[in-house]
């Protein structure tokens, strides 16, 4: 499905507070209520701050949703009040978007998992307070087959921020000399995902036990930087860069690229180019709900080469 026109009417002039604007989206009319409400108090940042980020860039975040099953963060007042995941939907009740069938084994029932493929369901659920999208690594039609492999860097609040920068450089490195591409981004929070686009032919245990290699012997040739997840599967102690696989789970998620995240200054899970990682000089929340349109206009989409260049593991 293409992407839809989207022909928006509303009063050019601010709303007054809990009068509703109407965007009249293909045959969805998108009643807006409480447009004012703030999300981001702290930032003076609105739910309809928030919707008309997703608008804007639309073009540019839904073909990495393209037949690839959400899950869903609701925020429906704010991002200090009361917030739910939700990633079972039932196709009757739940709007403009589509789903697809997922056998759940730990519950061993079939579950609908919601696919946005338009427009309007994009801004449909963020009306309904939903500001984080996180994706599947794996899409409807080869669900056990993951489409990408995904690096996980993270560390804890207090460690410097450069030390995910040069850990992340270490990986590229790596996959370099495995002659495998990789593109970063940010996650929003305090690390960095490593994106490794693959053809859809390995099953998650083997691409999971090709990161684990991979990952020991970086942090046996780097043991002050970077480190697997310990067995308690915590991953923001220490000192050290951790370096998570298990995101290559099937029915695990991460943030989307370009996703707005709700913690304070509206960051967004923002791709990269690698001369910025060498770079430096920067942190997560200076890519933010406020310029990352800005940002696209002037990089374009930075990230695109996951969705069209997939490539083979030497296994």
């Amino acid at each position: 499905m293409g992407l839809q026109k989207v022909s928006i009417y509303f009063n050019l002039m601010k709303p007054q507070e809990g009068e509703p604007v109407i965007w009249k989206i293909d045959d969805l009319d998108l009643e807006i209520k409480y447009p004012e409400k703030q999300y981001w108090p702290e930032d003076h940042i609105s739910k309809l701050d928030l919707l008309n980020y997703y608008r804007e860039i639309s073009k540019t975040i839904l073909p990495y949703f393209k037949d690839r099953p959400v899950t869903l963060h609701y925020f429906p007042r704010g991002i200090h009040k009361i917030s739910f995941y939700k990633r079972n939907f039932e196709q009757k009740t739940e709007g403009p978007i589509q789903t697809a069938v997922y056998h759940e084994i730990s519950q061993q029932k079939d579950i609908q998992v919601p696919v946005i493929n338009s427009e309007k369901g994009l801004l449909w659920l963020a009306n309904k307070g939903c500001i984080e999208f996180h994706l599947w690594n794996s899409k409807i039609n080869h669900l056990q087959n993951p489409d990408w492999i995904i690096f996980d860097l993270d560390i804890n609040k207090n460690t410097a921020f450069d030390k995910v920068l040069q850990a992340a450089l270490i990986v590229k490195e790596e996959l370099d000399k495995n002659n495998l591409r990789s593109s970063p981004k940010t996650s929003g929070g305090t690390g960095l995902h490593l994106y490794v686009p693959v053809y859809p032919e390995y099953s998650f245990d083997t691409i999971r036990n090709w990161l684990k290699v991979l990952v020991e012997r970086l942090s046996k040739k780097y043991p002050d930087l970077i480190s697997p997840v310990g067995r308690d599967r915590k991953t923001h102690q220490g000192n050290k860069v951790i370096i998570d696989i298990m995101q290559n789970v099937i029915s695990r998620n991460t943030a989307a690229p370009y996703t707005v995240r709700a913690h304070p200054k509206a960051p967004v899970s923002t791709p990269l180019k690698w001369q910025e990682i060498e770079r430096g000089g920067f942190t997560p929340t200076d890519f933010n709900l406020k310029n990352i349109p800005d940002r696209i206009k002037k990089y374009g989409d930075v990230f695109s080469g996951i969705l069209t260049n997939p490539q083979e593991l030497a296994l």
